[in-house]
């Protein structure tokens, strides 16, 4: 069995303008391991977040193949695309995406509910808890931080026990002191978790976290790098695994 959780063949993703096709992706080609961190970055514009959204199974390329695990999801509809997303992947994104008329603990809670896990409420507790919300379970969006938001997003996606956590600019909002708290959390639960991480970002300092770095400028595939991640993911890791 292959150990790569992520693969793509060769994908370009194009939109039709009044005049022309617009290419935002072009000829991309990549594999992603199992447990693997990966960082996306590239200036503005370069086509990070279409990528991320394709492989997520949120849209779907002009041509080309992606398989996530051992599923084509070039090769379903929608409804197959949402089935696999539920088994296999997790979303933190830069605005947070919570409801704002349901509590941290019914935020956390609903998607488990919805997928029939019996347990969804304890193990939405016993996640607010590890991103240190246990005392924020019953209070609205609207009443917290955005940093205490983005930790309850955070909650929410690794409770659902994702193969795959993808995270758009995930401390994209927040001020430098709340993102590196927010991007520590982050690593943390992701290596307690042994999810594999993908996220698009623009902040230096948290693509050299992740254990390769893919590079997109003007819809191509620059490079891909694999190299040891920063010391301190290294020390989280060694602690982790203590």
């Amino acid at each position: 069995m292959s150990n790569f959780i992520i693969r793509t063949e060769s994908i370009t993703k194009q939109v039709r303008t009044a005049d022309y096709d617009l290419t935002i992706l072009n000829d991309i080609s990549l594999q992603v391991e199992v447990g693997q961190s990966v960082a996306i970055i590239g200036p503005s514009g370069a086509g990070k977040s279409t990528l991320l959204g394709l492989l997520a199974g949120l849209d779907t390329p002009t041509t080309g193949k992606i398989w996530l695990g051992e599923h084509d999801i070039t090769a379903t509809n929608e409804e197959g695309r949402a089935a696999i997303r539920a088994q296999m992947v997790g979303f933190v994104f830069q605005t947070f995406q919570l409801l704002g008329s349901l509590t941290a603990l019914e935020n956390v809670s609903l998607p488990m509910e919805l997928s029939g896990q019996s347990d969804a409420r304890s193990k939405a507790i016993e996640y607010l808890d590890k991103v240190g919300l246990s005392n924020r379970t019953s209070h609205y969006p609207k009443q917290l931080s955005g940093g205490e938001q983005q930790r309850v997003a955070l909650a929410r996606a690794f409770a659902c026990s994702p193969k795959i956590l993808f995270a758009d600019e995930p401390t994209g909002n927040l001020d430098q002191a709340t993102g590196k708290k927010i991007s520590d959390l982050l690593f943390e639960l992701n290596q307690q978790s042994d999810t594999t991480l993908v996220l698009v970002t623009h902040e230096q300092r948290l693509a050299e976290r992740c254990e390769s770095i893919i590079t997109i400028d003007d819809g191509q595939l620059v490079s891909h790098v694999y190299s040891a991640p920063s010391v301190e993911t290294s020390t989280a890791k060694a602690e982790s695994a203590a």
